[in-house]
């Protein structure tokens, strides 16, 4: 009776031991399959900053060439009134050549006259 219960003992002992190896070879595996789940999530996470980084960059591109050609019309408009200012002017010193002439002259001395005050 003695030796059947060390033999139960020893036989519970070695089923306990393989339990635990058991054990421990499924959590190696679940720990193999989270590594593996970590990995897959963030290759997918790179790869949507790097979409997103893409689709900015082509909204940034597309609203500074918008900006660019509205700048451009601007600047032609600009240039379009600056020239109608000109002929405008042009105009009149034709009409009032005295007057034209008058004007300049007090320009000319207000200016220098600030400038002398300096």
């Amino acid at each position: 009776m003695a030796n059947a219960s060390v033999q139960a003992a020893a036989t519970g002992a070695q089923s306990g031991s393989d339990k635990g190896s058991r054990d421990a070879d499924d959590l190696s595996a679940q720990i193999a399959t989270l590594r593996k789940d970590l990995a897959g999530l963030t290759e997918l996470v790179g790869e949507i900053g790097t979409r997103r980084s893409k689709d900015a960059k082509r909204k940034v591109e597309e609203k500074a060439g918008e900006m660019r050609l509205q700048g451009e019309e601007l600047l032609h408009e600009a240039g379009r009134r600056a020239a109608q200012y000109e002929d405008a002017a042009i105009g009149q010193i034709r009409a009032n050549p005295f007057q034209a002439v008058g004007i300049a002259a007090a320009a000319g001395f207000l200016l220098g006259y600030l400038n002398a005050r300096r």
